[in-house]
């Protein structure tokens, strides 16, 4: 008997140690298991996501280019861009930039990897001219300007006005109209480079109008003076206005005699070609 249980002793003593390892064991690699799991749930959360759309390629400018700037393969390179927002007018490869017909130019200024657009580089071996970056539809006018007319200078190309007519009607009477609104300014004198930012002196403005417009310009710079008013840079909304005359110089807080935009359209047909043209209210006084 005695025999007997100093041997069960030590076997329950081995066989407890023996379950006590097992079930740390298993424990440990439990616990390993769930530590490596949340690991590579959280690594696959932060992981970016793969692009699943295509892509293709898009030239774009490889450093700043100034207007009249000739490109090349230096000044051109070609980055990824997603093949289903392709830019109108853009290029997939250098090789049709420079398709070897000759030399092309930027007509406007380039920022460093801005997309390179047909419509502001010149066409094979074109000059990089005034008429080259002149949108479709519209012209390009000059009209007369001095020191104060054109804003102290301050105006440059690429900026947008308004134009005011003001004339002398009898000896004591004068009035100003505006006569075109968000006109863009395309050269000041010989200068066309938008990316210039000194005060300049100009003795002519040129701006890009539509015929109409270039219209009523050329009659308006024949009977009195055109003053530029500088539009706040993103201000595309078309004011109404009404003729200012001698009589509210007095009065400049009052209210107007007669409604903003108070006009009259009038048609007139010349060869058999209908023309209409808007004419100020008069308010009898």
């Amino acid at each position: 008997m005695r025999l007997r249980v100093s041997v069960m002793i030590p076997a329950v003593v081995l066989l407890g140690g023996s379950s006590i390892y097992a079930a740390r064991s298993w424990m440990q690699r439990e616990v390993a298991l769930r530590v490596e799991a949340e690991r590579q749930h959280y690594a696959a959360v932060a992981r970016p996501a793969e692009p699943t759309g295509r892509f293709a390629t898009i030239v774009v400018a490889a450093k700043p280019l100034s207007a009249g700037a000739e490109l090349s393969r230096e000044t051109l390179r070609e980055i990824p861009w997603p093949a289903d927002e392709t830019l109108q007018g853009s290029f997939q490869t250098i090789a049709k930039v420079l398709d070897g017909q000759g030399k092309r130019n930027a007509i406007g200024p380039f920022l460093a990897n801005e997309p390179i657009l047909a419509r502001k580089i010149t066409g094979p071996g074109q000059r990089p001219t005034l008429a080259a970056s002149i949108e479709a539809g519209y012209k390009a006018l000059t009209i007369r300007v001095d020191d104060v007319v054109g804003v102290a200078g301050f105006i440059t190309p690429g900026d947008r006005v308004d134009i005011l007519l003001s004339r002398r009607l009898k000896e004591n009477e004068a009035v100003a109209d505006v006569v075109a609104q968000d006109v863009k300014v395309i050269g000041i004198d010989q200068t066309a480079d938008e990316e210039t930012a000194k005060p300049k002196v100009a003795r002519s403005v040129t701006v890009e109008v539509d015929t109409q417009d270039a219209q009523r310009l050329v009659v308006a710079q024949s009977v009195g003076a055109l003053t530029l008013m500088l539009r706040r840079a993103g201000a595309a909304r078309i004011e109404s206005s009404r003729r200012v005359t001698t009589s509210d110089l007095g009065h400049p807080g009052r209210a107007s005699p007669q409604q903003d935009g108070a006009q009259t359209t009038v048609a007139v047909t010349r060869n058999s070609v209908r023309q209409d043209y808007s004419v100020p209210h008069q308010i009898e006084r």
